[in-house]
């Protein structure tokens, strides 16, 4: 079991926005990368949620969960879904060869999560 949606938008948001006075003991990419890991779990949970509701044998079915999405919710929504999961996705890999993502890119991607669970239980078609 993981923490509730809010508290895990709630602890990337500290990451990426640290307080002045506490001390940073960690680099800005990777409380970066670490705030990505945290908004794709809180996709993934909302995902699980969502098909729960709908049908609970989806809630096993890894990433055809998102490819179905499209049939159930509006369309745009169901992409915007996609393609914040997969920049996510990306971001929470290390690769030696890559810079880890900017803390701007994560604040971006943190507006559209926190926008996404927003608008999905009323996106239902």
């Amino acid at each position: 079991m993981t923490l509730p949606t809010n508290d895990l938008l709630g602890a990337a948001d500290r990451l990426l926005n640290p307080p002045p006075e506490a001390p940073s003991t960690l680099a800005p990419g990777l409380r970066a990368r670490a705030a990505a890991v945290l908004l794709r779990l809180a996709l993934d949970e909302t995902l699980d949620v969502f098909w729960g509701d709908v049908s609970s044998a989806m809630t096993r079915n890894g990433r055809s969960r998102m490819l179905c999405l499209q049939w159930y919710i509006r369309p745009s929504v169901a992409r915007q879904w996609h393609t914040t999961w997969c920049a996510l996705s990306a971001a929470c890999h290390h690769h030696t060869y890559e810079l880890p993502p900017t803390p701007a890119e994560v604040r971006a991607w943190h507006q559209d999560v926190t926008e996404l669970l927003r608008v999905l239980p009323s996106a239902r078609i």
